[in-house]
């Protein structure tokens, strides 16, 4: 079977791709971090009949120029990011994907953003290390003159350990989730491994679905009013778009946290820039944005209450080695007559 590999591979399942094909070749993003033009790409798919792709555009030109094209993989959870699934379909190749190859990388990264909001430490690492504020001198206008004071770090209601070191405990408290799908139920594990009490929506999923981790399954609205960390970890849908508006946000504890690891079209972020600065919620985290990159006077950029990070929570260096098992385990089943875990178009199957 004639393979064209674009994807990043981990090389330690090289066994278990020549159980699939013996005839194989890399090339494009995977080999060089560059996505192979589509005039290359084109030239390239003619003979191939598995191709293996993660961020190269597979276009409905690409696909109609496959002459023996039998499968597509993508290594992306979403695979219509890369993907023509319409022409593929059209044409009876099966599209499959890399589902939840990047779940545990999310969730961890939605924990440690909370983390950092909720305890200050991305705050005062940065004003350790690129401030005068925590390390000895202070500044305060004196008759419209700057005057140097000394600043100690005590227990005065000015020092750090007064300013920065309220925040919560997470144990014992309420984790909201919106969304439990396979990084949602990751994040409720690390939540509850945490000591917090679980709250879901996810209209999708059913109760008993949840029992294992001792979830509640409710509304949204209670999940943002009782929730003392809420966590977004839904996919975009149309009934998803605006999920959280500016009537649910104001639903929230002030004292309550917001983290978004999942699509910024879910989110009213003008109305989470209002709740965060008049301070009607503690903090938020975030890793999407309506706009990326995040334009360098962002009106975010300027709140103290907010951690944010530049789109990188589904990253990390175990990914690879997910994605290269999850999808050549699901080539394995397909090519073996079985149903794969995640084939984004199932009909053609028939």
């Amino acid at each position: 079977m004639k393979t064209l590999i674009t994807a990043r591979f981990d090389r330690k399942y090289e066994k278990l791709l020549e159980t699939v094909t013996s005839d194989y070749t890399f090339a494009g993003y995977g080999v060089i971090g560059e996505k192979m033009p589509a005039a290359e790409m084109k030239e390239k798919i003619k003979g191939i009949e598995l191709l293996i792709t993660e961020f190269e555009d597979i276009t409905k030109e690409v696909i109609e120029a496959a002459d023996r094209l039998r499968v597509i993989v993508c290594c992306r959870n979403e695979a219509f990011a890369s993907i023509d699934i319409e022409a593929a379909t059209a044409k009876k190749i099966p599209v499959l994907r890399a589902g939840g190859r990047n779940a545990v990388a999310v969730a961890e990264h939605t924990i440690a953003l909370l983390m950092c909001v909720s305890k200050n430490i991305s705050l005062t690492d940065h004003l350790l290390k690129y401030t005068d504020e925590l390390t000895g001198v202070s500044y305060k206008d004196d008759g419209g003159k700057r005057a140097q004071t000394m600043s100690e770090w005590s227990m005065d209601p000015d020092a750090p350990f007064a300013l920065y070191g309220g925040g919560p405990e997470m144990y014992g408290k309420i984790f909201g989730q919106v969304g439990f799908g396979m990084i949602g139920r990751e994040v409720a594990k690390r939540a509850k491994a945490l000591g917090m009490e679980l709250l879901v929506y996810d209209p999708y999923v059913e109760q008993e679905d949840m029992d294992y981790l001792g979830a509640k399954k409710t509304d949204l609205d209670t999940v943002m009013k009782e929730s003392d960390f809420v966590s977004v970890n839904c996919n975009v849908v149309p009934e998803t778009e605006g999920l959280i508006s500016r009537d649910r946000i104001a639903l929230m504890k002030p004292t309550a946290y917001f983290v978004n690891t999942a699509r910024a079209r879910v989110l009213d972020y003008d109305a989470l820039y209002d709740a965060l600065k008049e301070h009607n919620i503690a903090g938020a985290g975030l890793d999407v944005y309506p706009v990326e990159p995040i334009p360098s006077k962002d009106k975010f950029l300027a709140l103290r209450n907010v951690v944010l990070t530049p789109h990188l929570a589904g990253s990390a260096r175990d990914i690879v080695g997910h994605q290269t098992e999850i999808t050549l385990g699901d080539v394995k089943k397909l090519l073996a007559g079985e149903r794969p875990r995640f084939i984004c178009n199932p009909e053609v199957l028939s």
